[in-house]
């Protein structure tokens, strides 16, 4: 209950700050189309709905895909100062892909999204949003695979695609069955970092980007306190 707090706190401030543009998100009504059931009791969706800056209310839905996630995220991702929105969108065949909304004149459409990890019931699981390269604007990350190959990657908007700037192995943010996902994005003496267990749920580790690839740092023995605390610089 702990970690499933404060990642839905972690996402509050992203709303708050989105600047304009999208400024609410929720998924539409539960669907039974894809039974992988990775989250525990939540069912994948194939609406999303949102709100934006004006109280304007738009909703999208996937023919085909479906989302398969615990909560859409608002942030700029392009750095344009309007809320997007970071879902998990998943291709019933082709497995998990992180995907951007934005609004358009035509309403909602995917600006980015990254290649499914190219195979049905294989998802990831976001870690965090902020500007980890430190070039003012915000990239996001998240754990491919995390209980298989554990593969935190972090990727960035550019030239309207989304690029993978660093990856590394051996850390995880989810455990089959949890309709939460632990950890997440923390700045702490103006270092940002994203915090996850590693792999075998054992430590915490704190993870930063520096000149290119990723290195992490062994915070000590995981718990749900321990962890709680990384989050907020403990």
């Amino acid at each position: 209950m702990i970690i499933r707090l404060l990642f839905l706190l972690m996402l509050l401030p992203l709303a708050a700050t989105a600047g304009g543009g999208i400024v609410e998100a929720e998924y539409g009504a539960d669907f039974n189309v894809y039974p992988h059931r990775i989250m525990g009791s939540i069912l994948e969706k194939q609406e999303l709905r949102v709100v934006d800056a004006d109280d304007v209310k738009y909703s999208l839905t996937l023919p085909d895909n479906v989302f398969e996630d615990i909560a859409p995220r608002i942030a700029d991702m392009d750095g344009d100062g309007l809320g997007d929105v970071i879902v998990v969108e998943t291709d019933v065949n082709l497995g998990a892909s992180l995907a951007i909304y934005s609004l358009g004149p035509d309403g909602l459409f995917k600006l980015a999204a990254t290649p499914h990890i190219g195979q049905p019931a294989r998802w990831l699981a976001p870690a965090g949003i902020a500007d980890f390269d430190g070039d003012g604007q915000n990239d996001i990350a998240y754990v491919e695979t995390p209980h298989l190959g554990k593969v935190l990657r972090i990727w960035t908007m550019q030239n309207g695609e989304l690029v993978e700037l660093a990856s590394a192995q051996g850390l995880t943010d989810h455990r089959i069955g949890e309709e939460f996902i632990s950890g997440g994005a923390r700045v702490c003496d103006g270092v940002v970092e994203v915090i996850t267990a590693n792999g075998d749920w054992s430590r915490v580790i704190a993870t930063r980007l520096v000149d290119g690839a990723l290195e992490s740092t062994d915070l000590g023995q995981f718990s749900t306190q321990a962890l709680a605390d990384a989050l907020y610089c403990g």
